[in-house]
């Protein structure tokens, strides 16, 4: 399937993670009070909240760190329209890769490049400058699951893959980071971002009922809604922290 004869990909989501209108605009508004001067989010795809800070801190500098040139494109071009391009750069390169520390440092739904969420919490933590401020998104379980319910998740799903919730705390400030606010998602956020993130496919269907491919974008589609009703649904939940970096 060619960009023009597929699905689009991630057209119906402001963000690439769970989250409501109200909570993001709320991760905008605590972040930008704290007046970064410089900002890096590690895993960005097309980088909405990163733009959004960016926006409102004006003597901020950002950079968006993602290996998807796709979506890469795509935040460059919104950077363009909002006229923040000046200040926010979108690079191509390995986020557990990168070196550069910043005053706020994002990463959500990337810690898997990093490893587990800990490894992730210790490998970020050098990239907070003292005083600064890491946004943490991973997905956590809401109990012990069972090998029932991992037969029900994406193939190859282990227990050991995320941690409780107030484990995952614990390894933030293990890693030397302070929570300043723990917040988990609604189930309507988790279902709002798997409707949307399928609409893509619902839509493409409707409008290519006979394409050679339609079969195949079907399946995927189903496969995906078992994973997440018969699967994740109830079971998996997603945590956003606001961590500090001591300054000693």
């Amino acid at each position: 399937m060619t960009t023009h004869d597929a699905p689009t990909r991630f057209g119906f989501l402001d963000c690439n993670s769970p989250i409501a209108p109200w909570r993001l605009d709320r991760q905008v508004a605590e972040s930008a009070a704290a007046e970064p001067r410089t900002i890096v989010d590690i895993g960005c795809g097309w980088g909405e909240l990163l733009q959004r800070i960016t926006e409102r801190v004006p003597a901020a500098r950002a950079h968006g760190i993602d290996s998807d040139l796709e979506l890469l494109e795509r935040g460059r071009a919104a950077a363009r329209r909002r006229g923040i391009d000046d200040r926010l750069t979108f690079v191509e390169y390995q986020g557990e890769s990168w070196t550069e520390p910043a005053d706020l440092v994002i990463c959500i739904g990337a810690a898997h490049v990093f490893g587990t969420g800990a490894e992730a919490l210790r490998a970020l933590h050098p990239l907070v400058n003292p005083g600064g401020r890491l946004l943490f998104g991973e997905c956590f379980w809401q109990r012990e699951p069972t090998e029932a319910d991992l037969a029900d998740m994406w193939p190859g799903t282990v227990a050991d893959e995320w941690r409780l919730l107030p484990d995952l705390v614990d390894d933030a400030v293990r890693a030397g980071l302070r929570p300043l606010r723990v917040e988990a998602v609604e189930q309507h956020e988790w279902d709002d971002f798997e409707s949307q993130f399928l609409a893509d496919k619902e839509v493409w269907l409707q409008a290519n009922p006979d394409h050679p491919e339609a079969q195949a974008v079907r399946e995927q589609a189903d496969a995906h809604r078992d994973w997440w009703l018969r699967g994740h649904r109830g079971l998996l939940g997603f945590a956003y922290l606001t961590l500090l970096r001591p300054v000693a």
